[in-house]
This record gives C-alpha cells, structure tokens and sequence, in this order.
C-alpha cells in the first residue's frame, strides 16, 4: 500500500475514506483499512471489479489545524437517504458520494450526482465537519476505471486520477499509479470516469433527513 505521511506535504489532496468505512465483498462486509490489492468488490454499475491499488494519506492534528478543510466530514445515518450510510460514515471533505436526484434542485429523481462530501456538511444535523478529529488515516481505492461503490450502505466514488489530482499526489502515488496505468503518463492522459453528473452544490436539498 502506497502512503502519504509527510507533513510538509501540505497541497496533497485530502480524499478517501476513514479506515472503518466497510465495503462490501463476495465474502460480506470489509473495512477499508484492511482492503488489498486483488480483493473484489461489488461496484454499483460494473458488478465484481478488482482492486488494483490502495493508497493512503495521513492527516495529523497540526495539518488539520493549519488547514481546517483537511478535517474529516461525518454522515450520521441517513444524512442522504434511507439507509444512506446505514452507519456514521467519515470520510474526506472532497470525496465524493452518490446523491439522489430527489435530493437535488431541477434534477430528475432518477438522475444520482456525485457531490463532495463538504458540499453537503451541515446541510442538516446529520452531516458535519467532526472537528473532534485529530488525525485520520483516509484511504482510496483504486480500479480500472472510475468505480462507485457502497461503504457502509453509502455510494461513494473510487479513486479519480485526474491530470489535477496527479499533479498534486505525492511523487512515489504518482509513480505507483503511472506504473499501473501508463496511459497516465501524456500531457493528453484520461482516466475513465463515470457517468454521472456533478451538479453546482448549491442545488442540495438537506430537508430530508
């Protein structure tokens, strides 16, 4: 598992999930924290997909402090929907997670959008920055193409290595993800995203809770 725990490294981007989220497998529920490269995992739109690497990054209480939007954002149960997480689920405020679009101003209640995380923190009660986190390990998943994926009953993206967020990782992610996929490594370079619309956060609806 490739990590991130250099402090110094304040511009890496703080995205993933808390190693207690819990993805689901063939073999029942597994925390993100002990997932491996080769462990399938039920994605919402491609069935069982392998995983081809997990990377890590380390948010310490100094890091947290000098940049307040590094702290994690915490999902109460259904802070988006029924059964949406099933359980607290914490993750980083720029992951993103699948929204219904009842949930969405001028969307279609069938069209899911992904919105990051501090999009939809203190939108309700069950949705907040955790300020009483002080260090957090967040993990990220890392498929053949952009995945969506449930932990703890919520739909959550996969790892996108976009030319930005490339740009940004640690120089040994950078190479870990480049060694897998060689495409990365071109001025022109995409990586497969999935079909779903990122509307402007100002369209959240939090009055379902």
């Amino acid at each position: 598992m490739s990590k991130i725990r250099d402090a110094r490294t304040s511009v890496q981007p703080a995205i993933g999930l808390a190693g207690s989220a819990t993805l689901r497998t063939p073999c029942g529920g597994r925390r993100a924290e002990n997932i491996r490269k080769g462990d399938l995992i039920v994605t919402r739109d491609a069935g069982l997909q392998p995983v081809r690497m997990v990377w890590s990054r380390t948010v310490t209480a100094a890091q947290i402090s000098a940049d307040p939007s590094l702290a994690p954002v915490r999902l109460k149960p259904r802070a988006i929907g029924p059964m949406m997480p099933q359980r607290d689920l914490v993750l980083a405020g720029a992951h993103r997670v699948l929204v219904p679009g009842y949930r969405l101003a001028e969307m279609p209640d069938t069209t899911a959008c992904l919105l990051a995380a501090r999009d939809v923190a203190e939108a309700s009660d069950a949705a907040y920055v955790d300020k009483a986190v002080t260090e957090i390990t967040y993990y990220n998943i890392v498929f053949d193409a952009h995945q969506v994926f449930c932990a703890n009953g919520l739909p959550v993206e996969s790892f996108l290595p976009s030319k930005t967020v490339l740009g940004q990782l640690d120089r040994s992610v950078r190479e870990d993800l480049i060694a897998l996929f060689p495409e990365l490594d071109g001025q022109d370079a995409e990586f497969p995203a999935a079909d779903y619309p990122s509307p402007d956060p100002a369209s959240y609806r939090p009055e379902f809770v």
